[in-house]
């Protein structure tokens, strides 16, 4: 009874300490998950504090102090246009916070709409008329509006209050970048790099005045701070991949290899448990050092990473490596001792795919299907495996099957750029254009403007025609990528194919800044380029030779001689090239110019006789059997041609020039000779299924020259990507090959089409009033087919050779039908 009653009171005490816990008001709540999150935030635990301020607004909506943190940490996190979100409504509860409106001032000018920052820039100044924020954003509008119109005489003045400004405050950092801009804008570099230390003296963690300052430094040739500078960048922004990558070139620049490598081995950490860094350093050891120095360095990782799972990670790099140096079957070999003790596991089935890769690569298809199935069926859901099921389907011209892996690779990794960059050649393959470029464009923008992605879409849309979007991609992307060389070949070709020669100009000058010996070839070919569009023909041929005595490049030689000849002067072209051959008489390229330039000029016998002697010391040589057959072919001695073709593929073994066989394929289709033509074609076309030539060369002959199913359906197949093509010929191939099989209705739009486009083309016309009068329409075949036979003449192609015939009865029908 004692312990009953002596239990009695502590019941009660506890119960009373329950209720009145669950008697606290709803702000008191409020206050407990604040004081819980900015102790959190203390800690540095971030998420949780964002977590514990959401908890706040679920019992005071309106908590000031809350709603500001969270704002704060949105901000700080990146998240701007949340951040933003949360300020508008701190000043929509407390109208009178001066510095929720600064904010807002501060977020509206970053975002670029003025118009908001200047009516909250007028808000705060109304409350505090002294607020250096919004005096620093009325600053910046005031530059926006002078730079717009071009009124430079008022960026004085603007630099003098920004000064002022940023010496009163130097917290603001909106009056800096308004000292900053308008400095940079008045050409004063050396006041700019001051401005912006000062700046970063403040804040060194601001991404674009430090890549201004490492611009600033290399314009004004402080070569010995560029290091130093790039370090720095590195030590703020670890994760920025084209800090690291301006790092690496730094040091190969100063001819510092081992440096670069130290570097990179410095980063990448513990090989036993760290990859993705010694990924680079090997990447980068191959392509600076060779691939023994490559070689010898993953060796050490192998060793030093040995019994962790890195160890087999670095061996399948090994024999990648292998692989690429040529050495498969050895590659292959250490590809299968990997995979023979390996446990189950994502990173094994990784290294499946890999092998399946090197398996294919080595033309063993059917094996390295094996192993991509085994992939496949250990992880439905593995990305690497997924993609390299697509493209073998997208090679067979089974788009549709592609795109279903893909899209659940996409499941798994909603922004991976190959995967997005293979699902927009399925798109192209099965003739959806349109998906394809949005493919392209959700690729740029998940690598966020990377320079691989950008060419791509940017050949793209040229291949399009759409010049416009083609160029502003390119303006844009080089703003991301600035010394990309494959970006800016491409702007320099679109400007001087729109003679738009001061732009050309730029990017040649910015081609030599770049101090690359590639890149001072390119400016300098460029600067040709523009002085022969402007007629300049003297100067033009000046600056290639020029290039042709600093670079000792053959292409640099044909250049100067292509610039006579169009200037008129073969005879000029003839001496040049003999006074370069004097010095270099057993220079090959040399000879097969000289070549080159006889059969241009009208020396048949001598360019004849130049390639011969190259054939006979080099009978494999792909060069001057080209020359040789095109020449040849020109003089209708399509015999002579073909007996060129057929000695120098013999001589190449297993390793034919894929032209050689292209010009084969050519030399048969005219001979007459269709099946040999169609396994030629076929040949090439496993090589490069993604060549549109190849694509309906080979969709043609199947459709116009096979009556069996299976090879109508792969000419349809094949041809599909040119549903959406501009190009006549080519919708003429697809339109056929869905005629023979018997989808009349489909077939009809696309040969029509075609017709029109190849107006004197008698094989177009004949197609069109075949479908028509498969279609019903009797009276209309029977016009186009007189229009086709009219084209044809009295050699009727083989395919028509059944016109007359189908005419009479077309005609007969039609008159019945009436």
């Amino acid at each position: 009874m004692v312990r009953q009653n002596g239990a009695k009171p502590a019941l009660i005490l506890l119960c009373a300490a329950l209720a009145l816990a669950g008697c606290k008001s709803k702000q008191e709540k409020a206050d407990d998950y604040y004081d819980s999150a900015m102790a959190l935030v203390a800690k540095g635990d971030i998420p949780r504090a964002m977590i514990e301020l959401r908890n706040v607004f679920e019992y005071d909506n309106s908590h000031q102090a809350a709603r500001r943190e969270y704002g704060d940490l949105l901000l700080a996190s990146g998240r701007v246009q949340e951040a933003y979100g949360q300020y508008l409504r701190l000043a929509e509860q407390y109208p009178d916070l001066a510095d929720a409106h600064r904010v807002l001032a501060e977020l509206s000018l970053r975002s670029g709409n003025p118009d908001e920052a200047r009516r909250q820039m007028n808000a705060t100044l109304d409350l505090a008329p002294d607020d250096p924020g919004a005096l620093a954003v009325g600053l910046a509008l005031q530059l926006r509006a002078a730079m717009a119109r071009n009124e430079t005489s008022a960026y004085a003045g603007i630099a003098t209050q920004a000064r002022a400004l940023a010496q009163r405050a130097p917290d603001v950092a909106t009056a800096w970048h308004v000292l900053i801009d308008t400095l940079n804008a008045q050409g004063d570099q050396a006041g700019t790099l001051a401005a912006v230390d000062s700046a970063l003296a403040q804040k060194p963690a601001q991404y674009r005045l430090q890549v201004m300052r490492l611009e600033l430094l290399a314009k004004l040739k402080r070569n010995d701070q560029i290091g130093p500078q790039l370090k720095q960048m590195q030590k703020l922004f670890p994760d920025d991949p084209k800090t690291r990558t301006a790092l690496i070139a730094w040091y190969v620049l100063r001819d510092n290899p081992d440096g670069a490598a130290d570097f990179l081995r410095k980063l990448a950490g513990d090989p036993a448990s760290e990859t993705e860094g010694y990924v680079q350093l090997v990447q980068f050891l191959a392509q600076s050092r060779g691939v023994d120095a490559a070689a010898k360095e993953l060796d050490s990782l192998i060793a030093q990473s040995k019994g962790t799972p890195n160890a087999r990670l670095f061996g399948a790099m090994r024999a990648d490596l292998d692989f690429t140096a040529g050495r498969q079957d050895s590659a292959l070999a250490r590809m299968k001792t990997l995979l023979q003790d390996a446990p189950e596991g994502e990173q094994t089935d990784r290294l499946r795919v890999s092998y399946a890769q090197m398996l294919d690569r080595a033309g063993q298809r059917e094996a390295a299907q094996a192993e991509l199935d085994a992939a496949l069926k250990a992880a439905p859901d593995l990305v690497a495996a997924l993609r390299l099921r697509a493209q073998w389907l997208i090679e067979d011209d089974n788009p549709e099957d592609a795109l279903v892996a893909l899209r659940r690779a996409l499941q798994q990794a909603p922004q991976n750029a190959p995967t997005l960059t293979l699902m927009a050649q399925a798109n192209l393959r099965e003739g959806a254009p349109d998906l394809a470029g949005a493919r392209l464009a959700q690729a740029y923008e998940a690598t966020d403007h990377g320079a691989t992605e950008a060419r791509n879409y940017t050949d793209f849309l040229l291949d399009q025609k759409r010049i416009t979007a083609a160029a502003a991609l390119l303006s844009e992307a080089i703003q991301r990528n600035p010394d990309d060389p494959g970006l800016l070949h491409r702007q320099a070709d679109l400007a001087l194919s729109q003679t738009d020669w001061a732009q050309a100009q730029r990017i040649a000058e910015h081609l030599d800044a770049l101090k690359r010996p590639e890149g001072a070839a390119l400016a300098q070919s460029i600067r040709a380029a523009i002085l022969l569009g402007r007629g300049q023909s003297d100067a033009a041929i000046d600056t290639l030779k020029s290039l042709a005595d600093s670079t000792s490049n053959n292409g640099a030689i044909a250049a100067v001689i292509q610039a006579q000849l169009a200037a008129g002067r073969a005879d000029a072209a003839h001496s040049y090239l003999a006074d370069q051959l004097a010095a270099n008489p057993d220079d090959r390229g040399l000879r097969l110019l000289s070549a080159n330039l006889d059969a241009l000029t009208g020396q048949g016998k001598a360019a004849e006789a130049g390639l011969r002697a190259l054939l006979s010391e080099r009978p494999a040589d792909s060069q001057p059997a080209r020359q040789l057959y095109r020449l040849l072919a020109a003089a209708g001695r399509d015999g002579d041609a073909a007996q060129i073709i057929d000695t120098t593929l013999a001589a190449q073994g297993a390793s034919p020039d894929p032209l050689l066989l292209l010009y084969r394929a050519r030399s048969q289709q005219k001979a007459g000779q269709y099946e040999a033509a169609i396994a030629t074609y076929d040949a090439l076309y496993q090589r490069s299924s993604d060549n549109a030539v190849l694509a309906n060369n080979l969709a043609s002959l199947l459709s116009q020259h096979r009556d069996d199913k299976p090879s109508l359906t792969r000419a349809a197949r094949i041809a599909q990507r040119f549903r959406e093509s501009p190009e006549p010929a080519f919708k003429d191939t697809y339109g056929w090959a869905e005629y023979r099989l018997g989808n009349f209705a489909q077939a009809e739009p696309l040969l029509a089409a075609a017709a029109a486009g190849l107006p004197e083309s008698a094989l177009a016309q004949y197609h069109y009033a075949m479908v028509l009068a498969a279609n019903g329409q009797d009276a209309k075949a029977a016009e186009q087919m007189q229009k086709a036979l009219d084209l044809a003449g009295a050699n009727l192609p083989a395919q028509m050779k059944d016109a007359p015939a189908k005419l009479k009865a077309l005609q007969a029908g039609a008159k019945s039908g009436n």
